[in-house]
């Protein structure tokens, strides 16, 4: 498969400058097949996500990168942890050899991965045990080495010349700390690739390339997805060196796109923005609270509610802005017991208990729920180790054979088989948030009302749906706290700690 992907791509770029690409693009228009959800109806209002790297999480045939067949036969331990609902990273074919994020085929998947039939079963073994699976998808550009952008840069007169942006000459934009102008190999000129030479942004004010992204997303949703999560949508339209982020034309893409999932029932779609996610929540429906991660973080150390966790909890699009504490991305920040240490793991359960329990549809990161740490350094790389199954090594469990990517450094300690069963354990903890969840749904579909105020050092709330109530109080400090709210006996909370309790209007 390795050899297929090296081979394959420098094949297609042959076959590009050769000028006979075009029978290897696939730009069909794609109805609506698949409208039903194979899912409960509201799955989406409260589902608690994992995001999941699939190269780094089970290898099923002993190469080393984990596949579908891999994923899948983890499905039950992710339906025992309380998970309904998965965020692959990119599985499309990728020119990076790593994350996925060049996307060379948007109609395919990853053969390094399996088999398309490998992937559909996967969804359906998800959705036998209420699981939703929403892709990571790479809206604002491909890979160099995809067969549109080949033709595209092969000749000006190519069909697929305005699917990107070209200019004869560099720009040179001024002030940009970065060259985002890269010179096409192999032929005249410069296209625009914000992030990498391996990496040409879509010309999206193009209606037909948008058009083309539609039609992508219903080739996945026809397959049973349940969903999205747009990369990078900060960067959709560029309109010189000063209008390339946050452009104020990127929310049409967003909402045309929305729209397009609109068409199918019970799915649902987040945008990733690395800040000021409440410009795009009209568009997409839903944008991660990136910066929040950190005030949660905070709080849990200083052992008092801060005010950036207040004014986020207080927000009127609270809800639509999930809660993560970390993903594949340095920006983020590091694994959380790198940040919480060895010592810090009271406060690292309590920052959970926030993420999980406040937010409607919070995102975990594989590992997360037991402590597993970055591969040996702070960076995108190490944050994608591979999971820490058992604490036997090379790998971890991960594969049979040396993973193609060093594990995390803790795995002989922070584990799957060395905590299960383990009460006191970081797996046991996040177990119990997320059966929280699942035993009163309202904690992601009632009305939130917040009854902390910055300082304080019990973070308590309210969520209601009809009759039905539950007082969630979780308890930052080193001593145990007294709640008492309107309707509730007064209730101790042990310190560094969470209660839920339920009751009937």
């Amino acid at each position: 498969m390795k050899t297929w992907r090296t081979a394959g791509l420098a094949a297609l770029a042959a076959l590009a400058f050769a000028g006979t690409a075009r029978a290897g693009i696939d730009v069909s228009a794609v109805p609506v097949t698949h409208r039903q959800s194979d899912l409960p109806p509201g799955w989406n209002k409260n589902a608690a996500f994992m995001e999941i790297f699939v190269r780094s999480y089970q290898d099923s045939d002993g190469d080393g990168v984990g596949d579908f067949r891999g994923l899948t036969s983890r499905l039950d331990y992710l339906k025992s942890l309380g998970i309904t609902g998965i965020w692959l990273m990119p599985m499309m074919p990728s020119a990076d050899h790593d994350h996925g994020y060049a996307v060379a085929d948007y109609r395919a998947v990853n053969p390094e991965y399996g088999t398309m039939a490998d992937f559909e079963t996967f969804v359906k073994e998800a959705h036998k045990r209420g699981i939703g699976v929403i892709l990571d998808f790479v809206v604002n550009h491909s890979a160099a080495t995809n067969p549109i952008f080949l033709d595209a840069s092969s000749s000006k007169s190519s069909p697929y010349r305005d699917w990107y942006i070209f200019a004869d000459q560099d720009p040179k934009w001024p002030g940009f700390q970065w060259g985002p102008w890269r010179k096409v190999k192999g032929a005249d000129g410069y296209f625009y690739g914000v992030f990498d030479d391996m990496m040409p942004d879509f010309n999206l004010k193009n209606p037909r390339v948008v058009q083309y992204l539609q039609d992508t997303m219903r080739f996945w949703m026809n397959k049973g997805v349940d969903g999205f999560r747009l990369d990078a949508v900060t960067m959709l339209i560029e309109d010189g060196p000063t209008a390339y982020f946050n452009n104020s034309k990127n929310h049409e893409i967003v909402a045309r796109l929305k729209a397009t999932l609109d068409g199918y029932d019970n799915r649902y779609m987040i945008c990733e923005v690395s800040e000021k996610p409440e410009m795009y929540i009209d568009a997409c429906g839903h944008a991660f609270a990136y910066g929040t991660q950190q005030a949660i973080i905070d709080s849990a150390r200083k052992g008092v509610v801060s005010d950036a966790v207040v004014k986020q909890l207080q927000s009127p699009m609270r809800d639509a802005m999930p809660l993560a504490l970390q993903s594949h991305d340095a920006y983020v920040g590091d694994r959380l017991i790198n940040q919480f240490g060895v010592n810090g793991i009271d406060d690292y359960k309590v920052a959970a208990a926030i993420s999980i329990l406040a937010s409607s549809t919070p995102f975990s990161y594989y590992g997360e729920e037991i402590g597993m740490s970055n591969g040996g350094a702070y960076n995108d790389p190490g944050l994608r180790s591979p999971m820490s199954w058992e604490g036997k090594g090379p790998s971890a469990g991960f594969s049979s054979a040396k993973p193609y990517r060093d594990p995390a450094i803790n795995f002989a300690s922070m584990n799957v088989a060395t905590e299960s069963g383990d009460k006191s354990s970081l797996l046991a903890w996040y177990t119990m948030l997320y059966n929280m969840r699942r035993a009163h749904p309202v904690l992601g579909s009632g009305d939130f009302k917040l009854l902390s105020k910055a300082g304080d050092p019990t973070l308590v709330f309210t969520r209601t749906q009809g009759d039905d109530q539950v007082l969630v109080a979780i308890n930052l400090s080193d001593t145990a706290q007294t709640v008492a709210a309107d309707g509730y006996a007064a209730t101790t909370v042990r310190a560094k700690s969470a209660v839920v309790l339920a009751r009937m209007k």
